[in-house]
């Protein structure tokens, strides 16, 4: 049981149109996260990077190469920066401000902070530079960190952003005079860009005196789950530490929860094929018009902080630590040691993981629609306050005191989605389909599927959006009890079953195998003493607590259908590109009638845990990743995986908990 965070709504004071502007316009004298002899402003940093050693050596080792001179590499450079730097502007941050805290208003949203977390972690800045590290759920993971500090009196963060922002009229250049620098989604085939660009970010965390932000999992995550890291980010950002530029570097783990995803329809959408809209400054602005609704509230929760040099120790000794600072390389162990750090980084964030209101409910609802039974007012009441109990049991931050007063707003904040009838009773809401245009409908990603199945499967799947940020803390007992629930079993085949299906589900449910040993052992204790299972001497079998083993089933269940799914499309096929497998789950999920496995995202992580667990080999040669049968492994997880499959159906047509609603969306 977890000690009760304290969190702190930081736009409350603010919520009156005098409060916006006297705010943003204050004197405002930030906490620097690097107290140097210097002050280095954006511009600062860019002729560092122009005139360092390293640029200077690659290019003159590029000159030689390519016979192009090295002046006009320079130049190619000096574009380059022009195009990453950010070059932060105080008017700008300041109107930006106004903007977002009107925006917000509309939006009807709250803030909550952990605020003894950043207090702390503000009275400890200034001997090195900070990292913060968030998750990505949202576009507005960009905005509520960057006005958390201005809160709080920190220096803005320097935020990596994605070429999408950059192409936009007005917002890409605002964005960087806030905070934002541009990188590219590849590096692959632009040496000169990717050399500009690792020495801009090793410069900035080197030596100015702000937080340095990004997003570890490299996109925003639909399925609103942990994905795994990409190490390249970080990697150019600890090189100062493995350079010994700075004898430190804290790395901050940052949690950003939502009761009310502004995406959830579209990514719904994306699950089932159809891609995002192209990021426009017209999009933001008819989007606008749009948050004039109930958003409910976010979350933000601060990770147990880093420091690298405890984390990893002192660095190894190797030839590029004889070569100047500038001109040091990260070596094959040290980018072992990123890996480290980054995969520690994204359990930590899912332990800052706050369970709110939105979760609660939507893990309810999702019961009832697999029982097929309508609860009301004080059934569902019931339900979440047991669900608080077992979360918080498991270690889980719930912030929720007030059930009944909390259970009014949600249905505000998600009346398009879940409803309390006339009659108190919960529903979830199907409403009519988006029009897809047809420059939409050619670029569709996955199986074109039947109107029927996507009316059924888009409110599923917002449903599912507000359950998985939970799972991670519910499926190791539900693997464990689905593997005890087919017979008595010994706890030594009880753990290579267990480890087989998680390797499977990495992707799905992500975890470090390096802690499964730990992590099997506790799930083992709960279930025991929560009668989930039963153990006698070396012998484990199912037990009596048909509440809670129902529940994890129903946890588990959409990624183990989607998983077999995957596993049947390639027995049939023994080899295939990545995304035709994908299309050809969710066409066999649609002839099948099974839910779980219409998701193209969660067939992407199902073919990556089966290459993961060598039933697959994966074959990146090519254009697009190529995945060949390795057979008697694929028999072999095919084997264990329908095995502890649950029997649970979920069956939308004519369910009593599913009612209509009218109005249409647009893409």
């Amino acid at each position: 049981m977890r000690e009760k965070a304290e969190f702190t709504d930081i736009l409350l004071p603010r919520n009156t149109h005098f409060g916006i502007i006297k705010f943003m316009t204050r004197h405002w004298k930030p906490k620097k996260t690097l107290n140097l002899d210097k002050d280095y402003s954006p511009q600062d940093i860019k002729n560092l990077v122009c005139k360092s050693t390293y640029l200077d050596s690659y290019l003159e080792a590029e000159s030689a190469n390519s016979g192009v001179p090295k002046e006009q590499l320079r130049k190619e450079v000096l574009k380059y920066l022009d195009e990453i730097a950010m070059d932060k502007k105080m008017h700008v941050i300041r109107c930006m401000g106004v903007f977002f805290l009107k925006v917000s208003f509309m939006m009807k949203i709250g803030i909550f902070v952990n605020e003894p977390a950043i207090l702390k972690l503000k009275d400890s800045m200034g001997e090195n530079p900070v990292l913060f590290l968030p998750t990505h759920r949202s576009y507005a993971d960009f905005c509520v960190l960057t006005y958390l500090c201005y809160h709080y009196d920190i220096e803005l963060p320097a935020v990596a952003a994605g070429m999408d922002f950059y192409s936009m009229a007005i917002v890409g250049q605002m964005m960087r005079e806030t905070g934002a620098f541009y990188m590219r989604r590849t590096l692959v085939g632009a040496p000169l860009y990717a050399a500009t660009l690792r020495h801009y970010v090793r410069t900035v965390v080197a030596h100015y005196g702000a937080p340095f932000e990004f997003f570890l999992e490299g996109t925003r995550s639909r399925s609103n789950k942990s994905l795994p890291p990409k190490y390249g980010m970080l990697a150019m950002s600890l090189m100062p530490y493995f350079a010994r530029e700075v004898d430190d570097i804290t790395i901050v783990p940052v949690n950003i929860s939502y009761d009310r995803i502004m995406e959830q329809s579209l990514f719904a959408y994306e699950h089932l094929g159809v891609p995002k809209p192209k990021e426009t400054t017209g999009g933001l602005l008819k989007a606008l018009r749009r948050l004039n609704d109930h958003f409910g509230n976010i979350y933000i929760n601060f990770g147990t902080p880093i420091s690298l040099k405890q984390y990893i120790g002192p660095t190894a000794f190797s030839p590029e630590t004889l070569k100047p600072r500038d001109l040091q390389q990260l070596t094959d162990q040290e980018m072992k040691l990123v890996q480290k750090v980054a995969n520690h980084v994204v359990t930590l964030q899912q332990e800052s993981t706050v369970v709110t209101i939105t979760n609660l409910i939507a893990i309810v609802l999702m019961l009832s629609l697999h029982r097929r039974k309508v609860m009301d007012r004080e059934e569902v009441v019931s339900e979440v306050e047991w669900l608080i109990e077992v979360l918080r049991s498991l270690g889980a931050i719930v912030f929720e005191n007030d059930v009944r007063s909390s259970m009014e707003r949600v249905m505000l904040v998600h009346g398009t989605m879940m409803r309390l009838d006339r009659e108190g009773k919960l529903r979830l809401v199907s409403s009519a389909l988006m029009d897809i245009n047809p420059d939409v409908q050619k670029n569709m990603k996955g199986h074109k599927l039947k109107a029927e199945t996507m009316t059924n499967a888009v409110p599923i799947m917002q449903l599912q959006l507000y359950i998985n940020p939970v799972l991670h803390y519910l499926a190791p007992h539900a693997l464990l009890y689905l593997i005890v629930r087919r017979r008595d079993i010994g706890t030594r085949e009880l753990y290579a079953d267990y480890s087989l299906i998680r390797k499977l589900l990495r992707h799905e449910f992500f975890h470090l195998e390096e802690n499964e040993s730990a992590t099997f052992n506790k799930a083992l204790e709960y279930c025991s003493s929560n009668r989930v299972v039963l153990q006698s001497g070396d012998t484990v079998s199912s037990g009596d607590n048909d509440r809670l083993q129902y529940l994890l089933q129903c946890a588990v269940l959409p990624a183990l259908t989607s998983l077999l799914t995957c596993m049947e499309v390639m027995e049939e096929r023994r080899r295939s590109g990545a995304a035709a497998a994908a299309r050809g789950a969710q066409a066999a999920g649609e002839r099948a009638r099974r839910g779980g496995a219409l998701s193209l995202d969660a067939a992407g992580a199902a073919l990556r845990g089966l290459a993961l667990a060598a039933a697959l080999r994966r074959d990146a040669r090519e254009k697009e990743v190529i995945y060949e049968v390795v057979l008697d492994v694929m028999q072999q997880c095919r084997q264990l995986v329908s095995s502890i499959l649950p029997s649970l159906t979920l069956v939308t047509d004519n369910n009593p908990v599913i009612v209509q609603n009218t109005p249409k969306a647009r893409l």
